[in-house]
């Protein structure tokens, strides 16, 4: 069992893990998103996927260490296993041996190192809010964002240049509003990938906002009540 005296240092550096994870994540980030903006997302050796080596290194000695420290390493293993997966430099690996994989497929793998970023910082907000309902809250809006602007730099880097509609990314975040709100863009996809992307952001869009309409209505009523407990009877 886990002592007292050694709970607040592993809680401490878990947090403090979790949050270079964060920062890593955003790191892979603006580099992917230079990419995508000038047109060298789709080559093997880029800033990225020099970039992507270096944080998955970091997300593995992340790992090792969290697994050392673990009380039950097995059940830590098993449990966390996933993000071992998630922290291979897949799109580093392909370029330096030469694996010839589609356009797509090489662009898709860039982002699993920044679903490990996920995980990241989902633990970090656990850590950080006192409220279960709150602290669900702000994974779900992140997770929202992340996925809304990954949909955006995807279908960006496919569809400019073959879509006579998409001549820039305002046309872009144009056609990701209109899509996530379910309420119809006028932009086409003409590629596989763009049609993929129009139907993942409608998706998101549909279940994530009754999520938000859902706390909303929770957060006023529990205001009410708590004003009606103050309140003293006529």
């Amino acid at each position: 069992m886990t002592t007292h005296a050694d709970t607040p240092w592993k809680h401490k550096t878990i947090q403090l893990l979790n949050l270079f994870g964060v920062l890593a994540s955003v790191l892979l980030i603006v580099s992917i998103s230079v990419e995508a903006f000038s047109n060298t997302a789709f080559t093997d050796d880029s800033v990225y996927n020099r970039i992507q080596l270096g944080v998955c290194i970091y997300f593995l000695l992340d790992f090792l260490l969290q697994f050392i420290i673990a009380h039950n390493r097995l059940r830590f293993f098993t449990r966390n296993f996933v993000l071992i997966i998630l922290s291979i430099p897949y799109a580093y690996l392909l370029g330096y041996f030469s694996v010839d994989v589609s356009s797509e497929a090489f662009y898709v793998i860039h982002f699993l190192p920044i679903v490990r970023g996920g995980f990241a910082l989902a633990i970090l907000v656990k850590m950080a809010v006192n409220s279960f309902i709150s602290g669900l809250l702000v994974v779900y809006l992140a997770i929202f964002v992340a996925i809304a602007y990954f949909q955006t730099l995807i279908f960006f880097a496919f569809e400019s240049g073959v879509n006579p509609l998409v001549k820039s990314y305002p046309d872009v975040l144009w056609w990701a509003s209109m899509t996530v709100t379910t309420v119809g863009s006028n932009i086409i996809p003409v590629t596989d990938v763009g049609k993929i992307c129009t139907a993942v952001l409608a998706v998101v869009g549909m279940t994530t906002f009754p999520i938000f309409t859902a706390y909303i209505t929770a957060l006023v009523h529990g205001i009410n009540e708590r004003q009606k407990a103050k309140t003293p009877p006529g």
